[in-house]
């Protein structure tokens, strides 16, 4: 099945006429003959999306829309408003209740189908993005009907400049949205390193009958798709009346919507303002995505790699292929004394000094190597590649570095010494999946053992593991 649907239409002939149509594009159909029946079927099913009819004989479809939105578990469901008539103060209406799309009767087949693709893909990737990001289903969409109200970026490209700046002149008094103008098939931004614009409206010129009016439609819907300054964008397709069988092709292509012919103002500055706000409620879910790994790996106090990214890193390096057999350093690094420093200091000086030491080892090992914070106060340092004397060499330029810099602390007069140990063990690339295990965590045993004998040295001091890990 591509999807559940669920028609909503008192008129039993237009749910199954639609019902045919939507099975045989291997849709999973369900039909509700009243708002209220729709309502409870929506909270208990979960359909992917919903088509609401004109006629229904408990409330007025724009009613029912509302009443979707508002609810917690459909509000981020997909809704499809079927028109008996094409009129922009019914799809004005629409609209504003809530629906994504509207679909006019008599329904043509293929553009109705790409248009309910294109709200299926959208709203399948969006709620990947909400369980990635931790966020309940009531987010995306949900937020986007009402949760983001701030101006966006309009781009018009057009080939016709004369087009694209009559289409400027007129939403530019109708919304509050930053609206430029440029010619189509050029650069999308006004200059380089310039931020992409929240939506993309890509004017199509044609007449009926010109094959080449769509092959360069589609030609320039494919370069704009593909620009990287594009990829986050969303896009707005505009075709000629006559050029209506192109829309699906445009739809299936990426297209977030297609309006075919012109509009009145009020559709133009809906539609818009509602692709910003999908805009908008899809970089929020990015953003919460990217906190979420970036948290999964970072530690947040030092910013170093926590152990979690730590070990699969060294995991994936005893593992490398045995074409590519190297020797590589594993140390671990621990302050000295460093519970003197929150006895005496207190705690906020003590992430100090750890922040203090975790800035001075990433900025002396090399680039390629790892320095992870895995413990309180200790650290871990993978070398791919080092041989035994590198690696010594770059423990002991560590040692000194932290040592000679100490640390300004509130209520003392000079800098206030820090220094570390580190013990070193050298492991091998090109183990087995079975073998890896055992040898990492003896790699890091002796690496742990020679700290141990580092601190009793007398710390400030490097010891080097006497035996090999593989």
């Amino acid at each position: 099945m591509s999807g559940k649907i669920m028609i909503v239409d008192a008129v039993a002939t237009n749910r199954i006429v639609l019902k045919v149509k939507l099975s045989a594009a291997h849709f999973e159909v369900t039909q509700a003959s009243s708002g209220t029946d729709a309502l409870q079927m929506a909270r208990a099913g979960r359909p992917d999306l919903i088509i609401v009819g004109a006629a229904l004989p408990d409330m007025e479809s724009a009613g029912l829309i509302a009443a979707l939105r508002a609810g917690a578990g459909t509000a981020v469901i997909p809704i499809v408003a079927l028109l008996p008539d094409d009129t922009s103060q019914a799809r004005v209406r629409a609209l504003h209740a809530g629906a994504d799309d509207v679909i006019t009767q008599p329904v043509e087949e293929r553009i109705m189908l790409a248009r309910l693709r294109g709200l299926l893909r959208q709203h399948h990737a969006l709620q990947d993005m909400r369980l990635n990001a931790g966020t309940d289903c009531a987010a995306g969409f949900g937020e986007a009907q009402g949760g983001f109200d701030r101006p966006g970026r309009i781009t018009l490209l057009g080939l016709q400049m004369s087009d694209a700046m009559a289409l400027r002149t007129r939403l530019r008094s109708a919304c509050r949205h930053q609206v430029t103008a440029l010619r189509a098939g050029g650069p999308v931004t006004s200059a380089p390193g310039a931020p992409a614009a929240d939506v993309f409206v890509l004017l199509i010129p044609g007449t009926a009958g010109d094959p080449a009016a769509g092959a360069t439609g589609l030609e320039l819907m494919a370069e704009l798709r593909a620009a990287p300054e594009a990829r986050h964008s969303r896009i707005v397709a505009v075709v000629p009346a006559a050029c209506q069988p192109l829309a699906a092709s445009l739809l299936d292509m990426g297209a977030n919507d297609v309006i075919v012919g012109d509009v009145d103002l009020p559709e133009w500055t809906l539609r818009l303002t509602r692709q910003i706000q999908r805009k908008q409620a899809i970089d929020q879910l990015r953003t919460r995505l990217h906190d979420g790994l970036r948290a999964a790996m970072i530690d947040p106090l030092t910013g170093l790699y926590n152990r979690r990214f730590a070990m699969p890193f060294l995991r994936d390096l005893a593992l490398a292929p045995d074409d590519r057999t190297r020797d590589f350093a594993v140390m671990v690094a621990d302050l000295d004394h460093f519970k003197r420093i929150n006895d005496r200091f207190g705690h906020a000086a003590g992430d100090r000094v750890l922040c203090h030491v975790a800035d001075l080892l990433g900025a002396g090992v090399r680039e390629g190597d790892l320095v992870a914070r895995i413990g309180g106060e200790e650290f871990l340092i993978i070398m791919p590649g080092a041989c035994g004397d590198e690696a010594r060499r770059t423990a002991d330029r560590l040692c000194r570095r932290i040592a000679g810099a100490g640390i300004m602390l509130k209520g003392e007069c000079g800098p206030v010494p820090v220094t570390i140990s580190i013990g070193v063990a050298m492991g091998r690339s090109g183990h087995t999946e079975q073998t890896a295990g055992p040898s990492l965590d003896t790699l890091l045993e002796q690496a742990d053992g020679a700290l141990y004998r580092a601190k009793a040295r007398g710390r400030n001091t490097v010891t080097i593991s006497a035996r090999p890990a593989a």
